[in-house]
């Protein structure tokens, strides 16, 4: 069974799509499944190797013409509108629909996949798994989070902060890691900013530009790290799962909830531009970043996700195929 994965990435709209349908396929892949991705919005991206194919998907006549080869078809944008999720079902068995708060009313015969912390909350209405396989089905909360070992890490506090990173996606429009670096240059850590962008940084040695890093080395820089600054978006999961007491600085509506329930949750903070050193100083002592830290300890990072959508996808093999499969 072949499965087209549509996705988008780019200068307005980041990477965080891109990779998580990455990671989406290399789990499929886990479980035996085949899937291509489809990319649109910036054709030259720094990390090409994510896609598999480049194509402005949300053309009705190219969504037909892909899924001529294709029975499931997994979506992750923002900038579909309603009637193209609904032209996918009719052409796929199912769909799979990356959903971060509760955008659309989506077919139903999609599968409503919501890894962020407190997720279930999105969808009062329905259980928060259900796989009963006649209607739509929802994987939410945060153990059904797309994981990337890499990542996972137990961080012990130091007595001072000696390194932080900062981080605002693919895309930082507002340029919020220039501003950062220039409201915060005389603090006395090293600090490591990850832009594409060519941000007017402060000449300092202790100031460390990182245009483009490979999930490997993100995640090295996140263990070296003992505070974030960051966007809303997925790299919140990323600085989770590496213990990283974060301060985040939403840049769209839609990472508002996700921001706003790790901060519930006491293992991060919700700042702005002009809070930003105010907060900063409030997490340096020991004992309030131990804190922060523990909180993270103990939750179940995508526990669900794998078993939850290997059923889900087995179910849509024909009976004939199931049946020889259990003889």
């Amino acid at each position: 069974m072949r499965i087209a994965i549509f996705s988008e990435a780019g200068q307005t709209q980041g990477l965080g799509h891109l990779m998580r349908c990455y990671r989406l396929k290399n789990l499929l892949a886990t479980l035996g499944y085949q899937a291509t991705i489809y990319q649109r919005g910036d054709e030259d991206l720094s990390n090409l190797a994510l896609r598999d194919v480049y194509c402005e998907w949300l053309e009705t006549p190219v969504i037909e013409k892909i899924l001529e080869t294709f029975e499931i078809a997994v979506i992750d944008s923002y900038e579909a509108e309603q009637k193209i999720y609904e032209k996918i079902a009719s052409l796929t068995k199912k769909i799979i629909v990356f959903d971060d708060n509760n955008r659309l009313i989506y077919p139903q015969n999609a599968v409503i996949l919501n890894g962020a912390l407190g997720a279930e909350s999105l969808y009062p209405e329905t259980p928060k798994t259900s796989l009963d396989m006649g209607g739509q089905i929802f994987l939410a909360g945060i153990e059904f989070l797309i994981t990337d070992s890499q990542f996972f890490c137990k961080k012990t506090p130091k007595p001072h902060i000696t390194d932080l990173l900062i981080t605002f996606g693919g895309s930082d429009c507002t340029h919020n890691a220039e501003q950062i670096a220039h409201i915060i240059k005389d603090k006395p850590y090293t600090l490591h900013i990850i832009s594409s962008k060519n941000p007017k940084l402060p000449k300092s040695k202790k100031i460390k530009h990182y245009p483009h890093l490979c999930p490997s080395e993100m995640a090295r820089l996140m263990a070296q790290c003992d505070v974030g600054i960051s966007a809303g978006g997925g790299t919140l999961n990323e600085l989770a799962m590496a213990q990283v007491p974060t301060l985040i600085i939403p840049v769209a509506t839609n990472q508002m909830f996700q921001a706003k329930n790790w901060e519930k949750h006491g293992a991060m903070k919700i700042t702005n531009l002009s809070n930003l050193k105010a907060d900063l100083e409030a997490i340096e002592p020991i004992e309030k970043r131990k804190e922060m830290i523990g909180k993270f300890q103990n939750i179940p990072f995508g526990k669900r996700l794998k078993e939850a959508l290997g059923k889900i996808l087995h179910e849509q093999i024909s009976p004939n195929i199931a049946h020889k499969e259990e003889e």
